[in-house]
């Protein structure tokens, strides 16, 4: 399975974030529901909604030369007239044991309406997905699996050091907190990506967030400014930071 989540300033080259941005996750959601483009950024703004990623295969990203043509009518797809193609180099992600395992990523999501939620729930877990999702292109198919709500949550303030399973929000660490010390064999890797977090109506740009994530063991640990959900899924004991 591949992936493309395109930079928004991102210049002639397509680059990749490592991870679906916000604005391609809430793009999904309506999707499911049959929402058409640009009537639901005030919907799942930030105020109705926040929502964080648990990066679950560790990615990979590699550089593939696409040809682009510029069609009007049907003739032009056989590049009859002279249509001259297009070269982009485009960056896509993959897992680290691509082919053999799918790029993955757990979404949790945190609606002010709960029963905005709940028909959510239903509309993966009866089958009633309008638009079925995409990994930042139709061309790059992907699947649903509705985990449900936690059987615990737990909002987390503390002093100490906490482990965070999820992206982070740069601006939710406290000055020289990060630490690479996870008590583990692998040396932690951390890098930022720099996304837009969601459109104003009529697709007028909105807030930009720097974000944190960790390749190695997909974990962060640092002080925290802002609260950290505990949670327990399925018996799973996971910390995340919504934004």
């Amino acid at each position: 399975m591949l992936a493309h989540f395109r930079q928004f300033d991102a210049n002639s080259s397509s680059l990749s974030y490592a991870f679906p941005p916000p604005t391609v996750i809430t793009g999904m959601i309506a999707g499911l529901f049959g929402i058409e483009r640009d009537e639901y950024y005030k919907l799942f703004s930030k105020r109705f909604l926040e929502l964080t990623v648990q990066v679950l295969t560790r990615p990979r990203k590699i550089m593939q030369t696409i040809n682009y043509i510029y069609a009007t009518q049907a003739s032009h797809l056989n590049m009859s007239a002279q249509n001259v193609h297009t070269q982009i180099p485009v960056e896509f992600v993959v897992a680290t044991q691509f082919p053999i395992q799918p790029v993955a990523y757990r979404v949790f999501l945190k609606f002010t309406d709960e029963e905005f939620g709940r028909e959510l729930e239903k509309v993966i877990t009866k089958n009633q997905i309008k638009y079925l999702p995409y990994f930042g292109s139709a061309s790059f198919s992907s699947w649903l699996e509705w985990l449900g709500a936690p059987e615990e949550i737990e909002v987390v303030k503390s002093d100490n050091p906490l482990v965070v399973n999820s992206v982070v929000p740069i601006k939710a660490i406290a000055h020289d907190s990060l630490t690479l010390d996870l008590r583990e064999e692998i040396t932690p890797a951390y890098f930022r990506e720099h996304m837009r977090r969601e459109f104003a109506p009529g697709r007028e740009p909105g807030e930009v967030i720097d974000l944190l994530w960790e390749k190695n063991q997909g974990k962060i640990k640092a002080i925290f400014t802002e609260p950290v959900y505990r949670l327990k899924l399925h018996g799973e004991d996971l910390n995340v930071i919504f934004y």
